[in-house]
Formats: C-alpha cells, sequence, structure tokens
C-alpha cells in the first residue's frame, strides 16, 4: 500500500478525507485565493479588451486578444474547481488544456 491510503478507490470517487493526495494529479491543492484573483482580473481584463476593441474597431487584434483572455478564464475556473477536488480529471485537463498549451506546455512564459 505505501503512501496511498485507498489505492482500491476509484479517482473520481476519492475526497481529500477518504484518498491520498498522491492519488491526485498532482501533489498539491491550488489555492482559491490566488486563482479567484487571477479569474477576476481576467474578467475584468476581457471586459477592458472588448471595450477599447469596439471603440476602436481593432477587430482582429480584439479576436485573438479575447480569445486568449477566455482561455485564461476557463483554466483559472478549473484551478478554482481542483481546489475542492484534485481527483477529478475533467478540471485538470481543462487546465493543461488552456493554460499550459497556451505557453508550449511550459509552466509559464518565463521558461521559454
Amino acid at each position: 500500500m505505501g503512501l496511498i491510503k485507498n489505492p482500491t478507490i476509484p479517482d473520481d470517487f476519492c475526497t481529500l478525507q477518504t484518498c491520498s493526495l498522491l492519488q491526485a494529479h498532482f501533489q498539491y491543492i491550488p489555492t482559491l485565493a490566488g486563482n479567484a484573483l487571477y479569474l477576476g482580473i481576467f474578467g475584468l481584463l476581457l471586459a477592458v479588451q472588448v471595450f477599447i476593441g469596439v471603440k476602436h474597431r481593432t477587430w482582429g487584434f480584439l479576436g485573438g486578444m479575447t480569445g486568449g483572455v477566455v482561455l485564461e478564464i476557463i483554466g483559472y475556473v478549473a484551478r478554482v474547481q481542483m481546489h475542492y477536488n484534485p481527483f477529478t480529471s475533467n478540471p485538470f485537463l481543462m487546465w493543461v488544456s488552456f493554460i499550459l498549451d497556451q505557453y508550449g506546455g511550459r509552466s509559464s512564459p518565463s521558461d521559454r
């Protein structure tokens, strides 16, 4: 058995009370405050970006920036969901698909 409390429980049925974090997709719990802060910042930036893009009629730039900000928002929504249950795979896949893929698989743009 080792460090895993209940290796027979499928990951979708695990909770923090019944399973070890070793069964989760990563071995930490994302902070709610930090991810909610980034979610709010990107939500505000989306509204500002749409307003400025429509005002100055920069449609191509508006489309690209809106698409990127929406993907960031989806990724941070997934991290907020993973704060409550790090064992389910749907929020993890959303996070990997929408945040990490923007950086080419790296964890941040500074890793380039």
